[in-house]
Order: C-alpha cells, then structure tokens, then sequence
C-alpha cells in the first residue's frame, strides 16, 4: 500500500477515537440533563454545563486541526499578512484559550507594538501551544507566555511545568502523530498539534523549536519575522 494510503489510514483511525471519547462525554452528559434536571440544582447543572462545553472545545480544537492539515497536504495554505496589534491579540488569545485564567503573559519592552502577519495562523500557532501547555502541566501550575524580540523578529516563549520531554522523544515531537509514553498515558491528543503547529510558524517565515528538562517542564519558542509576507506555505 502506498505511503500516502497508509498515512490516510492512521488519520482516520486518530481522529475516529479521539472523537468518540468528547462525543460520548456529551451525549452522557446530555441525557443525564434530560432525566435528572428536576432535581439537580444549579452547581450540578453549571457542573455539566462546564463539562459539556470543554468536549466541545477539544472536538473544534480536534476539526480545527483537520481543516489546517488538509491544507497543508493539499499543497499549501494561503499567508494574509496584515497588522496586529501584538499586546490586545494576545490577550484575547488568552482569554479566548480554556484554563487561560492560568496563562501569565509578559511582553517585554523591545517587543514590537505592532507585527505584520497573518492573524488566523498566528492565532492558531498560539492556541496549539497554550492547549498543549496546559494540558501537561498540573492544574494548580501557572503556564507562561513571555514575549520578546531579537533583531527583526518577534520571540514567543511558551513554557509549562509538565513532566518534561526525554532527551531520545526530544527529535520527533514534532513528526505527526508522535506522542511521548508519558504524552500518551497523561492526556488525550492526536499528536498532529505540534507537527502543525511547527509548519505553520514555517508558513509565517518562521520556526518552532523546544527545550525540556525532565521533572521540570518545556519551554516552546516560536521565532517569527515581525514583517510576514504573502505567499503558500
């Protein structure tokens, strides 16, 4: 079978698993509503609620990452660059993200107060990598997105407090449908994130690279040129 085949093959075996678990997490949680609501009080319901709306963002998230991946094999993806306002689009990149209230942001003061790029890529960039930061980092743990710049480019650091990635999973973390032993036993996830969220940054005129040490946590840069220009990734 051609390497194509197979590579279709073991998205559609991905994806098809990891949508049935936010799926089944609804359909739950759903009925459970519709039986019980008369008496359940409102915490409970909130509670659900809660529930049900963090499966939903793991399935956008889930056919967010579909959409990009199909353009990207399909040839490309299409660069918009136009100017963004650095400090608003990351606050709303924050607040916008799940578990954001945990996101510390700092932009340093050589960080340019506008950039010229494409703001959905970038958008999409950010949100991949604060999703995986606060994913693995414990839940009482701050996540940091610290901003800075060198020369003509813009430096985003996304650091967690997770378990830290082995120096030997370290050179294919960003090959899809890669996950670490202890990425696959802690958290859900297709292990396409990351190899999309790396050619993107490339589509930008960038790159993506990492930095862990084991016990201690990962430290994402993405390096992007403040001026973008157009063209296929």
């Amino acid at each position: 079978m051609a390497e194509q085949q197979l590579r279709d093959l073991d998205l559609v075996a991905v994806t098809s698993h990891e949508m049935r678990t936010p799926l089944a997490a609804i359909r739950g949680f759903v009925d459970t509503l519709r039986r019980r609501r008369h008496s359940m009080d409102d915490e409970q319901v909130g509670e659900f609620l809660e529930v049900i709306a963090s499966q939903a963002d793991r399935l956008t998230r889930l056919v967010d990452d579909l959409l990009v991946l199909a353009g990207l094999e399909a040839g490309g993806i299409v660069v918009i660059p136009e100017p963004v306002l650095l400090v608003p689009f990351l606050e709303t990149a924050v607040r916008d993200e799940p578990g954001g209230d945990r996101v510390g942001l700092s932009v340093s003061a050589e960080a340019p107060a506008t950039i010229q790029t494409d703001p959905l890529r970038l958008h999409q960039i950010v949100a991949n990598l604060l999703a995986n930061a606060l994913k693995y980092s414990p839940r009482d743990q701050p996540v940091s997105l610290l901003v800075t710049a060198e020369g003509n480019d813009v430096v985003v650091d996304v650091a967690d407090r997770g378990p830290g990635i082995p120096a030997d999973d370290l050179p294919r973390i960003f090959e899809p449908y890669y996950r670490t032993a202890g990425g696959r036993a802690a958290a859900e996830g297709t292990g396409l994130g990351l190899s999309i969220t790396r050619r993107l940054a490339e589509a930008l005129g960038g790159h993506l690279t990492v930095s862990s040490v084991v016990g201690e946590g990962s430290v994402f840069r993405v390096r992007l040129p403040a001026r973008a220009r157009a063209r296929p990734s």
